[in-house]
């Protein structure tokens, strides 16, 4: 059988992209077959220490659930990750571990030999994108039985029943959409990027953001947080933009340069928003969004205002129908039925 440990979702994390993410993998889990191991929760608590209870709760029905030859898809990092590893083994599972975030670049919690360690715990991965799958065998991932296969997943995919506008018949607007946490530690670029717009205008979702101490202010229509469906439904633009960290000529800092390894959830919710994407050249999503001819590839963001003098609305109308085949897409759970599909399988001719 094939099992999956459901997680167990605080209450102020429900709506970010991290959660959103998880929660859409196990839906996808759930329509290919997939069981929860665990105590699957239909309700959402801020308690920590009830959180942690029914987190250890978790850990302990699985152990009374799976089996020899079961297989156990795990979303990394998740509490008890060792532990829960240990016991499937002794059980005699086999372990898939997706993996969201290498946590030695985003909050570098461990070193990269630490991470190497934890994750060779499990017996094959899903990573996010093709840069994470070479830096992990570049690192020495080998898996639990050194064997280990790596898919990749290319792109998150996004349940949601909200419908985009029509983006090919309001081209141009001579905007785009600036989405996500605008913290300025994470967002600084913002406050520079004012000076260099010329000829359209950002408009901004999300909280953080005090486009008072930007430069030309009036560049920004700062349009406040939006939950995803509303957005989806509502966002005012021609393009969507994945930049981030406190430079408009690259993506600098360390949230800029984990744009180098890291693959966006903002790159999806844009997909289902019906937006081409502007997206820095040396991001590890940037080779995807070219592929399939989603968008373009930017060096720095002074380059915008020369892509609304050159484009053409042909060029601009099939970007959005490229867009719209892949928000079909990762509306019903391609990309990751994909990729789990893909490594069963490999696993079972291999057995």
């Amino acid at each position: 059988m094939n099992y999956y440990l459901a997680k167990d979702i605080k209450e102020k994390h429900k709506h970010n992209a991290g959660s959103k993410a998880r929660l859409d993998i196990e839906k996808t889990m759930e329509r290919l077959g997939f069981l929860p191991a665990g105590l699957h929760h239909t309700t959402i608590t801020s308690n920590r220490v009830l959180h942690y209870m029914r987190t250890r709760a978790n850990v302990a029905r699985m152990a009374a659930t799976i089996g020899k030859g079961d297989t156990l898809v795990l979303q990394y990092p998740t509490r008890f990750y060792r532990l829960v590893c240990r016991i499937a083994h002794l059980l005699g599972a086999h372990i898939v571990t997706f993996v969201h975030d290498l946590q030695c670049f985003r909050h570098k919690i461990f070193i990269a030999k630490e991470e190497i360690r934890r994750l060779n715990m499990s017996d094959d991965l899903i990573v996010c994108n093709n840069v994470v799958r070479r830096w992990l065998r570049d690192n020495g991932f080998v898996g639990y039985n050194k064997k280990g296969m790596i898919e990749t997943l290319q792109v998150f995919d996004f349940f949601s029943e909200a419908k985009s506008p029509e983006r090919k018949q309001t081209w141009p607007m001579h905007k785009i959409v600036y989405a996500g946490q605008l913290a300025r530690m994470k967002n600084s670029f913002l406050y520079d990027f004012g000076e260099y717009i010329k000829g359209y205008s950002v408009n901004v979702y999300g909280k953080g953001f005090d486009s008072k101490n930007a430069k030309n202010p009036e560049k920004f229509d700062v349009k406040g947080f939006m939950f995803p469906d509303e957005l989806i439904g509502r966002a005012e633009g021609d393009f969507g933009l994945v930049w981030d960290g406190n430079s408009v000529d690259s993506c600098s800092g360390n949230f800029g340069e984990y744009l180098r390894i890291n693959t966006p959830h903002k790159i999806s919710l844009y997909i289902r928003c019906g937006l081409p994407l502007l997206i820095w050249r040396k991001a590890a999503m940037a080779g995807f969004v070219e592929e399939n001819g989603i968008g373009i590839c930017i060096d720095s963001l002074r380059d915008i205002s020369g892509i609304y003098e050159r484009l053409t609305k042909d060029e601009y109308d099939r970007m959005c129908d490229n867009v719209s085949e892949v928000s079909r897409r990762i509306s019903e759970g391609y990309y990751f039925s994909n990729a789990v599909s893909r490594l069963l399988l490999q696993e079972d001719n291999n057995n």
